[in-house]
């Protein structure tokens, strides 16, 4: 089996095709980029992604000596003050907490486990062209330089600009959501003094936007913060990659969001003045369109992750949803290595499975788009902070939360029964 992309989602597949001891189905991944190639920053792992990482033996305490663990999550006005806690994680309610890990160290544990296993990564490949030969016959794979490989499945866990999906669906081209993320990290002790009597991990929200200050490693010594933010102005690739190395412009943009003047507190203000400047990135947050089918029509070519359903990651969920994507496939394998009469059915049932979970994750991600956004005036802005109080202080950790971090693939198992039955 060929998974092209090597990636958070990519490197988990492969570690799940192996748990499910499937002998017919040997991952091998082909990564177009070089080795150690650079990774984003620090990204969040809700309880769902944390329970399908532990069915990894061992994977869990490799995370927590690198990631920091947590349970609440505040929401605070700009001025620093508590508007309500929500239950980001639990072992009481989901089993598991939350964690904000830094992207290249969850990435370097996976795949070490990966080489550990003898899964080979084949890196500088980058995927040109695909060709199937019949329903049932292997599928060819052309990569830049002249190379070539077969498989018989080949899964796009490729990402926003998935060669594998213009394949699947042509002409499914990601677009600019309007949105642009930036992001930094610092030292604890480099905080303003303020932050002792502020409890972190915390989400501030004030008229001109929206700040998360995460502590992301395992000692909590290591601070990251991150924005989100409505920014209609579209650039090409290589406009945004000059922003994204324009540590200056990146500061500026901060600091006409943020700054102490602005009525924000002397901990958000100061972090923004005062964060390395080699630790300033800028992100434009690009979306999938929806696909008719996240597969080619012999189901031997098929997409997940972000190639299949990239959103914009208000939700904290990215990860999350990869690695559901990936368990879930690796029991599509399983039963098909089993039964190879059923994979029409089967890899219908995993894609209508996921979609309907896709929905209600959709759900979430647009309503914490809403909380972070501007409030345009203080009246406003105080009404919505007002009605996140009432929301989350009565509610808590309200009914899509809970249904979004609950969720099992054993959920997934029930709807193979049922084919079966």
């Amino acid at each position: 089996m060929a998974i092209i992309g090597s990636g958070l989602g990519g490197t988990l597949l492969a570690l799940q095709l192996l748990q499910s001891q499937n002998p017919t189905h040997t991952p091998v991944i082909y990564e177009s980029r070089p080795e150690g190639y650079p990774q984003g920053q620090h990204i969040s792992l809700a309880p769902n992604a944390m329970r399908i990482l532990s069915h990894i033996p061992g994977l869990i305490p490799k995370l927590q000596n690198l990631g920091f663990e947590y349970e609440k999550l505040h929401f605070r006005n700009s001025n620093g003050g508590r508007i309500a806690t929500f239950d980001n994680g639990g072992v009481d309610a989901y089993g598991f907490p939350a964690m904000r890990i830094h992207r290249r160290a969850l990435l370097e544990v996976l795949t070490g486990v990966c080489e550990e296993k003898g899964v080979e990564i084949w890196y500088n490949m980058k995927l040109e062209g695909i060709q199937e030969e019949g329903q049932e016959g292997r599928v060819k794979m052309r990569f830049q330089g002249g190379e070539e490989a077969e498989a018989d499945f080949v899964v796009g866990v490729d990402g926003l600009h998935s060669v594998v999906r213009e394949y699947v669906a042509p002409n499914s081209a990601s677009s600019y959501a309007g949105m642009l993320g930036v992001t930094g990290y610092l030292p604890r002790e480099k905080l303003h003094s303020s932050v002792k009597d502020i409890e972190l991990p915390s989400h501030f929200v004030g008229k001109t936007g929206f700040m998360a200050i995460m502590p992301s490693s395992a000692s909590g010594d290591e601070v990251g913060f991150f924005s989100t933010m409505e920014h209609a102005e579209t650039k090409t690739r290589e406009e945004w990659d000059g922003l994204f190395h324009d540590k200056e412009a990146i500061r500026r943009i901060l600091l006409e969001r943020f700054g102490r003047r602005d009525g924000w507190c002397e901990l958000v203000g100061q972090m923004c003045e005062t964060a390395e400047e080699e630790s300033l990135c800028s992100w434009p947050f690009f979306i999938a369109p929806k696909l008719p089918s996240w597969t080619s029509p012999s189901r031997r070519v098929l997409v997940m992750g972000d190639a299949a359903h990239a959103l914009i990651p208000t939700g904290g969920l990215g990860a999350s949803l990869a690695f559901e994507d990936a368990e879930c496939l690796s029991r599509v394998f399983k039963h098909v290595a089993e039964q190879p009469e059923t994979l029409d059915s089967v890899m219908g049932a995993w894609e209508a499975h996921r979609k309907e979970r896709l929905a209600l994750v959709q759900q979430f991600t647009n309503r914490n788009r809403e909380i972070r956004a501007p409030g345009m005036n203080a009246l406003l802005q105080h009404l919505k902070e007002w009605a996140l109080w009432v929301a989350l202080s009565f509610v808590g950790s309200d009914r899509i939360a809970g249904e979004i971090y609950g969720y099992d693939t054993k959920a997934f198992e029930e709807v193979l029964k049922d084919l079966e039955s």
